[in-house]
């Protein structure tokens, strides 16, 4: 369990530091990225985009966990996500408002990678 939990916490820290290809090293070759607001994506360059995008549109954001926890192969983690949304996103024009948003992540973690990703948060918010 411990395991999955540092394979998250790994993850969080790439995501802070936007280290797309550290995010991805992370990533079985067919993830899924599932954010409940979106369609899913199911492979590694899909979740780098949807990510690459993030990045780009909120240049500033961070992730703070403040819970996590985990079964044998799946990771809850509780975040505080912040940032400023100072370029379009997804075919919404900037605001140069800072969201300030809570997120559930849950993780499927096979074979020491990440297989799931799954996002569940307030889309209104962003």
């Amino acid at each position: 369990m411990t395991e999955s939990i540092d394979i998250a916490k790994s993850w969080f820290d790439a995501m802070n530091s936007h280290d797309l290809e550290m995010m991805s090293s992370l990533y079985a070759k067919d993830v899924v990225g599932d954010e409940i607001a979106d369609p899913p994506v199911r492979d590694r360059k899909g979740v780098e985009k949807s990510y690459r995008e993030l990045f780009y549109s909120y240049p500033d954001c961070k992730a703070k966990v403040s819970n996590i926890f985990s079964s044998a192969d799946q990771v809850l983690a509780e975040i505080r996500w912040t940032g400023t949304n100072t370029r379009e996103f997804r075919g919404a024009s900037a605001t140069n408002a800072v969201t300030d948003l809570r997120i559930a992540y849950i993780f499927k973690i096979v074979e020491g990678k990440i297989k799931k990703i799954t996002e569940y948060y307030d889309s209104a918010s962003v």
